[in-house]
């Protein structure tokens, strides 16, 4: 799905409507999490190191995250791993196309049917440039709405992995 462009889908979720409305006004950016918070504080990014399987920081310093895509947000606050024990996957990125995928394991989209994310709306002002799905900035941030998302919200095209 490109920027702005609005999915035609049997019926999406209200809080995915409001946010996609919001996101082709092009004046916000969204970050999303399971928890309720004030101010967006500054955080430590981490990749997964190959390797040894374990999060590395990954040598930035630290940065409020968010995306000019809420499907994005409202995937990252319903499907974080650690709503689920034992081995779960998800992902999402940009496709060399310009096109956003998402991938999750069963397990982890059924943990997300008792869960209810939140979807901070930002202003983009302050942000960095986008940089694939996210941009980010070092200072902290004050929400301009926090929108409520559930399961019903989540893309429909997220491919679900073993």
């Amino acid at each position: 799905m490109r920027f702005g462009e609005l999915q035609d889908t049997k019926e999406i979720g209200e809080g995915r409507k409001r946010l996609l409305e919001l996101e082709k006004e092009g004046k916000y950016v969204f970050h999303g999490s399971p928890n309720l918070v004030e101010i967006l504080e500054p955080r430590q990014a981490y990749t997964s190191d190959d390797k040894s399987g374990k999060d590395i920081k990954d040598g930035k310093s630290p940065a409020v995250f968010a995306s000019p895509y809420a499907d994005a947000a409202i995937y990252r606050a319903l499907s974080r791993r650690e709503n689920v024990t034992g081995d779960s996957e998800n992902a999402f990125g940009m496709k060399d196309d310009g096109t956003i995928y998402f991938t999750a394991s069963q397990k982890l989209i059924d943990a997300a049917k008792s869960k209810i994310g939140k979807v901070y709306v930002l202003d983009k002002a302050g942000f960095s440039e986008p940089l694939g799905t996210d941009v980010k900035t070092e200072n902290p941030v004050k929400p301009i709405l926090v929108i409520d998302v559930t399961v019903d919200d989540l893309p429909d095209y997220i491919k679900i992995v073993e």
